[in-house]
């Protein structure tokens, strides 16, 4: 940004761990870079999951808050609020995310699509599933997965299934 102005931007195919920031440039003469900032934001855990009931409850009353408390920014495809196309929003929120966190109970395709480009470029990911009705396709069987009871037993379990990968996770960025 230069006085406020969108100048250009750039998603590197990985972040950068810790507490590392670049700043690339180029043109035609040299360029000074004087009086900048660097605002840190929570980092964040891109949901995959299907947009409705239970889900959209267990998302807000579950990962939210375990993600919360850990200091992370826990946000679905569904909290995108500009123009644009969709896909490239989800993929490029992949992208940028430390974590994805994806639901898999229902057979969604579009969580498949999703978790399967966040495994491509080798994303950190957790699955969640509910063990009453969860029927895992061949692929996904040989990945760990939190199995969860959607009662009010099953709360506590998932939540600290939960709380204990993302801190695991967020431990190698530190």
């Amino acid at each position: 940004m230069v006085n406020g102005v969108s100048v250009i931007e750039r998603s590197l195919p990985h972040p950068l761990l810790g507490d590392q920031v670049g700043i690339f440039s180029w043109g035609p003469s040299n360029v000074t870079f004087k009086g900048f900032t660097i605002e840190s934001a929570l980092p964040r855990a891109f949901v995959i999951m299907q947009f409705t009931e239970p889900f959209n409850s267990f998302f807000r009353h579950v990962i939210q808050p375990v993600a919360k408390k850990l200091g992370l920014e826990a946000f679905r495809g569904s909290d995108v609020y500009k123009p644009g196309i969709i896909l490239d929003d989800i993929l490029r929120n992949i992208l940028e995310s430390e974590v994805v966190i994806a639901e898999i109970t229902p057979g969604n395709p579009n969580v498949f699509y999703e978790l399967g480009y966040a495994h491509a470029i080798g994303k950190q990911t957790i699955l969640l599933a509910d063990r009453a009705s969860a029927e895992l396709p061949f692929d996904i069987r040989g990945y760990r997965v939190i199995f969860y009871e959607n009662t009010i037993k099953g709360k506590p379990e998932v939540e600290n299934s939960l709380g204990e990968h993302l801190r695991n996770i967020m431990a190698g960025f530190e």
